[in-house]
């Protein structure tokens, strides 16, 4: 079974522990564990120190973007699956079991995107989600698929040609071009879990549809294949 390595960006995130938890309830535990940390807080120290010696993270403290800390993370990994997670996520107990074996079976595949639910859904959450896993399992169909790094798994040979922007909506550009490298996979079978704190009611929906206009407009820009503009020249080595 090959080893994978779990890179977390994080920042004064208080539910950290409840991802490591999940993590540390794996049927496999043959992976590792990277936490690129930008926290002000003596708490989010402590939280990641319980778990020095069950999951050994790796910890690097860099004050840095989301996009730079996954690059960062893709850089200190020693395996060949990264799966990028954030820290508001719960991993099913055979999520690290389950994501080796698809990558065993298919030797030409660079990539893994998941159906994401919310962990307590409402009437709210449970329509933006549903409609989220939608245009998630849809944009496969058209090569050009959308992988957000709630979370998201690749082939670490991918990093060798592309990274991450600091940018809303450096995960859907990132993943718009992954198809030139190799296959891509909606594992729709693997449920992953978040918490739905920007979409669980509709004063908050209002609020996040504004600050999140530029990954709008980056997914309207892909669908008309325009993406290139704003994304830097990357060189493209299939895998």
């Amino acid at each position: 079974m090959r080893k994978m390595s779990f890179i977390i960006p994080h920042k004064n995130d208080p539910l950290l522990d409840r991802l490591l938890t999940s993590l540390g309830k794996q049927t496999c535990r043959n992976f590792e564990v990277i936490i690129v940390d930008s926290s002000d807080d003596n708490s989010s120290l402590k939280t990641i120190r319980r778990w020095s010696n069950s999951l050994n993270p790796k910890v690097l403290s860099v004050n840095c973007g989301r996009g730079t800390a996954r690059n960062i993370g893709a850089k200190l990994a020693e395996t060949d699956i990264l799966v990028f997670v954030d820290a508001d996520v719960v991993l099913p107990k055979n999520f690290a079991e389950g994501l080796a074996d698809i990558f065993a079976e298919n030797s030409g595949l660079v990539a893994v995107g998941f159906p994401i639910y919310p962990t307590e859904p409402n009437k709210v959450s449970r329509v933006f989600y549903r409609f989220l896993r939608f245009l998630d399992r849809s944009s496969y169909k058209y090569r050009k698929p959308r992988i957000p790094t709630t979370c998201a798994a690749y082939r670490s040979s991918v990093f060798q040609s592309r990274f991450f922007l600091d940018i809303i909506g450096e995960d859907v550009l990132f993943s718009a071009d992954i198809m030139k490298y190799g296959e891509a996979l909606f594992a729709k079978h693997i449920k992953v879990l978040e918490e739905p704190r920007r979409w669980d009611d509709c004063s908050k929906i209002i609020k996040n549809l504004w600050h999140y206009t530029p990954a709008f407009i980056v997914n309207f820009l892909i669908v008309f294949g325009l993406h290139n503009v704003i994304m830097p020249t990357q060189e493209v080595k299939r895998t």
